[in-house]
């Protein structure tokens, strides 16, 4: 559940077994134009394996809120099962990010999972100018700081940047992830075209594909494809990935727009 539900919310590429190997480049202060999604915006996904209703998952955005002198989206995922499926494998997984307003890249990851018997927490701060992620709870030095790549995003963080991209059939785009103490490159595939029915409604929308330069979960497990509307707002309404079991979707059946916010160029 843990890979499947948070994979398909977040474009996960968490459990890699894939160091980053592409040319970071230097980091310089950077304006991301975002007039895609912004605050109030709330997305309801069934989470569901074939005919079976595993549980339910929630994308929001609030804010602003304000991190250490900077303005930041604060976007929360969150997933649970249902009363049925959590009477013999319960699910309560949360995850939150802080995304910078003005640059685009994550200042703060944060996530609680509590799956069946196995729990787990995380946090995860970015300085980006310092090119440093940090993580406070980390008893080992070697993996306490991490290098990054600049304007680094968290695996939650780097679905909604995907998002504000422009998003043609037959193009495709990189992203530079940082999860799990380590850095990963993740081309999104835009494909095609297509006419989604969901318990929401239905929406003409853009198929598009993450993958991994290299071996990982993608390799190892199956692919994932996410339908984002064919609109300015590019929302997410349908998301599957092909698991060893079986395939896992998130349908969307519930939704309430927000407000991109007025963001002037400070620089």
């Amino acid at each position: 559940m843990k890979l499947t539900v948070i994979l398909l919310i977040g474009v996960v590429v968490s459990s890699f077994a894939y160091g980053s190997i592409w040319d970071w480049g230097e980091y310089s202060r950077r304006f991301v134009e975002n007039t895609t999604w912004g605050p109030g915006e709330r997305l309801v996904f069934s989470v569901e394996y074939g005919i079976i209703k595993a549980g339910t998952a929630t994308l929001s955005v609030t804010g602003p809120v304000s991190h250490n002198g900077l303005l930041a989206y604060q976007i929360t995922a969150e997933a649970s099962s249902n009363p049925a499926f959590s009477s013999f494998f319960e699910v309560r997984d949360v995850n939150e990010a802080l995304l910078d307003i003005v640059q685009l890249h994550s200042l703060t990851y944060m996530k609680s999972i509590q799956e069946g018997d196995y729990s787990s927490s995380e946090e995860m701060y970015f300085d980006q100018e310092a090119g440093i992620a940090y993580y406070p709870e980390e008893n080992n030095p070697e993996l306490a700081e991490m290098a990054i790549p600049p304007h680094s995003l968290d695996v939650l963080s780097a679905f909604y940047y995907a998002r504000i991209q422009n998003l043609e059939p037959g193009g495709n785009f990189s992203i530079d992830v940082h999860v799990d103490n380590d850095n990963y490159p993740m081309e999104v595939l835009v494909l095609d075209r297509e006419r989604i029915r969901t318990r929401a409604g239905s929406f003409d929308c853009i198929q598009l594909q993450p993958v991994l330069r290299g071996d990982g979960i993608f390799k190892q497990q199956g692919e994932i494809f996410i339908w984002v509307t064919d609109d300015e707002r590019h929302m997410p309404v349908l998301m599957s990935a092909s698991i060893i079991i079986g395939e896992i979707t998130c349908m969307l059946e519930d939704y309430t727009l927000g407000t991109p916010l007025e963001v002037e160029n400070p620089f």
